[in-house]
């Protein structure tokens, strides 16, 4: 794909990864739907990047997720990228999750992804072509205490992704996933924890990704996929031979 003049979808595009990404691509000439819950974020950020479109929608909600796509090609006649990167975390032991908090984080990590690509395929296959940018997590191949909820999420996003790579291609549609490792983002206050005080691990929950990879070079992997098409880009490429793989 050229991103000069393209139309990419980003979801979660108010802060973190999302954020930089949309920032990223506006430089490189992409316009770039902005996707979010928060409507006054976007409508800042959306003064910030030249040709983007700020598009309130709730990723865990599947008629809003639908609308937000129809609106998104009404207003560009075009959609050539989707970049599922909304998501969050929960810090749970075995012991403590919530079947509530579990279906929550499934619905949006898993079914929001799904929900957002049936959305699109019509209009890339239309088109002829399309590519699909799955935001995945090293954590997909580890065995993290507390971390059992999102890892199976991000397991089960790794099958999504790659079956939906194998029946799209033959439409032009290229799925492809980018593993972050631990990110320098919000992401650890956003998540939730089963225990505020104590965590998963019983000195504190794990909030603080400072010393994490910056968003930038997560950023610059989207990009890549995005041009390229390959199945999988890794943060660190230890993380190719992460156990369990």
């Amino acid at each position: 794909m050229e991103l000069k003049d393209s139309v990419i979808i980003m979801t979660g595009a108010s802060s973190g990864i999302g954020l930089c990404a949309a920032r990223h691509l506006t430089a490189l000439g992409a316009k770039v739907a902005l996707v979010a819950r928060s409507t006054e974020a976007l409508e800042e950020i959306q003064l910030e990047l030249p040709g983007s479109y700020a598009v309130t929608a709730d990723m865990t909600n599947w008629d809003s997720i639908r609308a937000m796509v129809q609106e998104v090609h009404a207003h560009y006649g075009k959609i050539d990228g989707l970049v599922n990167n909304a998501g969050r975390a929960y810090e749970a032991t075995i012991e403590q999750i919530d079947p509530e908090i579990f279906e929550e984080i499934f619905r949006l990590n898993v079914l929001g992804v799904i929900v957002a690509t049936q959305a699109v395929i019509p209009i890339m296959r239309e088109q002829g072509y399309g590519t699909i940018v799955n935001i995945n997590s090293g954590t997909a191949f580890m065995r993290v205490p507390g971390y059992a909820v999102y890892s199976s999420s991000k397991r089960a996003l790794v099958g999504v992704s790659f079956t939906a790579r194998e029946e799209l291609g033959k439409d032009g549609i290229l799925v492809s996933q980018v593993y972050p490792g631990m990110t320098n983002t919000n992401f650890g206050v956003n998540k939730h924890v089963a225990d505020p005080v104590n965590g998963a691990s019983g000195n504190g929950p794990v909030r603080d990704y400072t010393k994490g990879d910056p968003p930038e070079m997560i950023a610059e992997l989207i990009a890549k996929a995005l041009v390229e098409g390959e199945a999988e880009y890794f943060a660190h490429e230890r993380m190719r031979t992460l156990e369990n793989r």
